[in-house]
């Protein structure tokens, strides 16, 4: 005989028992499949956040901010690596006596410019819009046009920012809020005024026009993209829109849908960002979050009851975030920009009712509590996704079947790849991950992202939870926390 009745029976055995370890393998809840070579967006600008020059003033007081607050936020800006970030000024401050003064307030600009600029870090600089158009009388002031143009030409070629690459003139111009009281014409015979300016003095290769910027909650202000794509035509150089969605209008996937018919009617060779994101909870299915958004807001002494987001304080917003930015980058923007960075920097009703939208307040040992100096949850969530999704990285393809509490975004840059995963539901999930056509290394770092989960180091770090072998162009089983966000990744 060629086989002894003992090695059949071995081998029959190890047959058996690898049917039953086959059958035993839970089922999972969903399949995310990512195609390595297929590119659905080819240059990701990145994401980011807004830093605007702080107030200072807060009724009762004035803070300074220290040497070693400025230190803290170098820190953890630098963990964080933000790929894009927003700065909003107004020029009339710097503006005495029709005379532009461009030091006036430079002080308070300088640090966040300073960082920008030694890290690379992309800026779209703006002006708010107050004192550049006179909505009743339908006209623009060219006298303060022409000073903002200025102060730009003094940021750009006297300091040397050269991180300065897009403007933004008139924040949500669409809004009753704003200068032009959402008079598109007047808006745009402000921005001509103010780009033809900027040709005069040599700018215009420089700095590109960010627009329209406008606030959106549904696709009832298409017109507004579409119509700045006629008349500025090759002066912008990124469009944008802002958006403050329901978590049910996110969690559901009908904010894709929304935001998809902004990006398609741009020019397809002009990127777009999300200029500005939060959640605001205006939908009645979130009322039960408004009614607590108000009653945490009414019970701290320096938050603002019109204008706080009081959830930035629950691991859950940060999830909310990671959705909004996966269905973001789905649609096909080229980045994010989140409001905002720090509750010490605007307020509302008052000058001592902060807007409570931060990571931190940065002046809490000085003034607002102790603890709201510390980083807040979704601080770690937002780095994890600004830090490996870098400026220029391109866009996978994924495709994700079963369980809709399973979303996943990918991107590959200079050969290392980063895979992200959230679950938006309670329960712990299962999944198959398959990565199809991947080249280079397949040892990825992992990060979780939930209560209980973090890998703190120190008081605003991450390690890496654990380390993954994925197998290529084969199924990959992961085990998916509850409220999670995973980033697997292989970027240094």
């Amino acid at each position: 005989m060629k086989y002894s009745w003992l090695s059949y029976i071995t081998f029959s055995l190890s047959l058996i028992l690898a049917s039953i370890s086959s059958s035993c393998m839970a089922q999972a809840d969903a399949t995310v499949t990512v195609e390595g070579n297929i590119i659905t967006l080819e240059n990701y600008l990145g994401n980011g956040v807004q830093w605007d020059p702080y107030q200072v003033d807060y009724g009762e007081v004035e803070l300074e901010i220290s040497k070693t607050d400025w230190d803290k936020l170098y820190s953890r800006l630098d963990f964080m690596k933000p790929q894009v970030v927003r700065v909003m000024v107004n020029t009339t401050s710097s503006i005495t006596n029709d005379t532009l003064n461009p030091y006036k307030k430079f002080k308070d600009l300088k640090p966040i410019l300073d960082y920008c600029q030694s890290r690379s870090v992309t800026v779209t600089f703006g002006d708010w819009g107050g004192g550049m158009v006179d909505s009743e009388a339908n006209t623009i002031n060219e006298k303060n046009l022409k000073h903002a143009a200025k102060y730009l030409e003094f940021l750009v070629n006297t300091k040397n920012y050269n991180c300065i690459k897009y403007y933004n003139l008139i924040n949500e111009p669409n809004g009753f809020w704003s200068s032009t009281d959402g008079n598109y014409n007047l808006w745009k015979n402000a921005t001509q005024f103010f780009y033809n300016e900027l040709e005069d003095l040599d700018l215009a290769h420089k700095v590109k026009i960010m627009a329209p910027d406008i606030a959106i909650w549904k696709t009832d202000k298409i017109d507004w993209v579409t119509k700045s794509a006629d008349d500025l035509e090759d002066a912008v150089g990124l469009y944008d829109i802002h958006t403050y969605p329901s978590k049910a209008t996110v969690n559901s996937g009908r904010y894709e849908n929304i935001i998809r018919s902004y990006r398609e009617a741009a020019p397809r060779d002009v990127p777009m960002i999300m200029g500005e994101i939060g959640f605001k909870f205006v939908e009645p299915e979130d009322s039960i979050y408004q009614k607590e958004n108000i009653r945490r807001a009414k019970a701290k002494p320096y938050a603002s009851i019109e204008d706080s987001q009081m959830f930035v304080y629950d691991y859950s917003y940060g999830i909310d975030m990671a959705d909004a930015l996966f269905q973001t980058v789905n649609a096909g923007y080229a980045g994010c920009v989140v409001w905002m960075l720090d509750d010490a920097m605007h307020s509302k009703e008052s000058p001592d009712k902060l807007k409570v939208w931060g990571f931190w307040n940065i002046l809490g040992e000085e003034y607002f509590g102790d603890s709201e100096e510390e980083v807040r949850p979704w601080y770690y969530a937002w780095s994890l996704l600004s830090k490996y999704m870098p400026q220029g990285s391109k866009i996978l393809k994924v495709e994700t079947a079963g369980d809709p509490a399973i979303k996943a975004i990918a991107l590959k840059y200079k050969g290392a790849y980063t895979i992200a995963i959230i679950n938006i539901s309670g329960e712990n999930k299962k999944l198959d991950l398959m990565p199809l056509n991947y080249e280079g290394k397949s040892l990825f770092k992992k990060f979780v992202y939930a209560n209980g989960h973090l890998n703190k180091v120190g008081g605003h770090s991450l390690k890496p939870n654990d380390e993954i072998n994925l197998v290529f162009s084969s199924e990959n089983q992961l085990d998916v926390s509850a409220e999670s966000l995973t980033v697997l990744t292989t970027i240094k």
